[in-house]
């Protein structure tokens, strides 16, 4: 029998790289307070005008956190951000 064709032994048998343990840290995302309300607000459904309204300041400051949350969580929309975080334990779908 060729010896590539032959059956795996403790020697040749190939090996796998450790499996991923379950208590591994999820890389840490670090959102300012005004951030993570941003995107509380937006998991409610609000616009980024309802939000401006709730939080007491212009839309464009709410846009600006929202851009801000996309390039920290390195995603092109609001709501993959969202997804993101939902997925991080940050805020709740």
């Amino acid at each position: 029998m060729h010896a590539s064709l032959s059956k795996p032994t403790a020697t040749n048998a190939p090996t796998l790289p450790p499996a991923p343990q379950a208590t591994e840290a999820r890389p840490r995302i670090n959102l300012t307070r005004k951030e993570l309300e941003v995107m509380e607000w937006a998991v409610m459904g609000k616009s980024s005008w309802e939000i401006a309204q709730i939080l007491e300041c212009t839309e464009s400051a709410v846009n600006y956190h929202f851009a801000n949350i996309r390039v920290k969580f390195k995603v092109s929309s609001r709501w993959a951000a969202l997804r993101k975080a939902a997925e991080m334990g940050l805020v709740q779908l």
